[in-house]
């Protein structure tokens, strides 16, 4: 659904394209849970992002990674219900980017960010048990001033259920949504000297609607021979361009930074192996394949069991690409396969996406200038284990 005859711009304007006529469209994704879409364009690469709202059994809406509010946003968001908590799930750049535009139209609503926030867009520190009260509360009292606007609390590092709640933080900065009925929450956080800032990720497994929240941990790719392409890229892009067998192929590649090799079938149609090793799977994309778990695995991996232990759920929300996606606990496992110090040659063929050696070359690349002029922390583990040779 969308109303694209409403306010589709900001002010100021978002940091990223679309800069005006920023189009929403929302979905339900069954479950008392939706979907609302805008695109995210920069330089060669595209895609869908996405806000993830849940209805709370208090009647509230629980919206996970705001998006640009423009008036058709709002609109399409309002009529799900009262928004009564937001939440900000990482700390990247274009997830961010918003929250304080969004914080503003809802005045009422609780704020609740992930740690380890950095850079333009407000900073933050972090919260772990074993930390005091008075210690606490001023991680929070900070967080309200750095990041711009208000903040109600910030997720602790770790797992984070009713129990473990009550026990690190204090009632009045404790989410009311963590409780044995609706959420817990699995914190990855990690911080490299090395490196421009800390890496952050909060999983939600909501429990009513059996239901992992990821953000940027895992992505399914649809395959266009499948699924037609969503609306909304009419908004943004050429008809014509739209209607190119490669639009889409190029699309994903150029967004998960995995070269645009192409080859031809029988008949000379071109086609992208790199594309169809991704396609209509589960996956961790290279990119953070190449950046996070290349230098952090022993945190990923830690991050990836806890999450695998500690909650059942049957299908998994992201904030990229195709959602839901049915999966089980061991389905988002294997999407890590390639950082399981057991991992067999077989499990490795089976689990991991086939990508080939040679088609991680562009993330090569980048790893080798971010090592030669140290601007990032080392690459401490083999990210295309399991590739293939052609």
């Amino acid at each position: 659904k969308n109303y694209p005859l409403e306010g589709q711009s900001v002010f100021p304007p978002p940091f990223l394209p679309p800069l005006t006529n920023r189009a929403t469209y929302r979905y339900s994704l069954g479950r008392d849970t939706w979907a609302l879409e805008q695109l995210l364009a920069f330089a060669n690469v595209t895609a869908t992002i996405r806000t993830n709202v849940v209805k709370l059994s208090s009647g509230g809406l629980w919206v996970c990674g705001p998006l640009w509010p423009t008036e058709e946003y709002c609109k399409l968001l309002d009529e799900l219900g009262e928004v009564t908590d937001v939440v900000l799930p990482v700390n990247a750049l274009e997830h961010k980017a918003a929250m304080k535009q969004f914080v503003e139209k809802y005045p009422k609503a609780k704020v609740w960010i992930a740690p380890g926030q950095y850079g333009p867009f407000g900073e933050c520190g972090t919260i772990k048990a074993g930390m005091s009260y008075d210690q606490i509360e001023q991680v929070v009292r900070d967080a309200s001033k750095t990041m711009g606007y208000r903040v109600n609390g910030v997720l602790p590092i770790g797992s984070l259920s009713q129990d473990s709640a009550e026990s690190i933080l204090p009632k009045n900065l404790r989410p009311s949504w963590i409780n044995d009925e609706e959420f817990s929450a699995e914190t990855l956080y990690v911080e490299l000297p090395e490196n421009a800032g800390p890496v952050s990720e909060t999983a939600f497994h909501h429990k009513a609607s059996n239901t992992l929240f990821v953000t940027d941990a895992v992505i399914c790719v649809p395959s266009s021979t499948d699924f037609p392409i969503q609306p909304i890229f009419e908004t943004y892009f050429d008809a014509k361009l739209l209607t190119d067998p490669t639009f889409w192929p190029r699309t994903v590649l150029q967004a998960v930074f995995l070269p645009l090799n192409a080859e031809s079938d029988s008949s000379g149609v071109p086609y992208y192996p790199g594309y169809e090793a991704l396609a209509n799977r589960l996956v961790r994309a290279p990119i953070l394949r190449a950046f996070a778990d290349a230098r952090s695995p022993n945190e990923v991996r830690s991050w990836v069991d806890n999450i695998v232990q500690n909650n059942k759920f049957d299908r998994i929300i992201t904030a990229h690409f195709a959602s839901p996606i049915n999966a089980s606990p061991s389905l988002f496992a294997d999407a890590f396969e390639h950082l399981n110090p057991n991992a067999t040659p077989e499990s490795l063929s089976s689990a991991l996406p086939p990508i080939t050696c040679q088609d991680w070359s562009t993330l090569d690349s980048l790893n080798s200038f971010i090592g030669d002029n140290k601007l990032g922390a080392p690459v401490v583990y083999n990210y295309k284990t399991g590739c293939r040779n052609k």
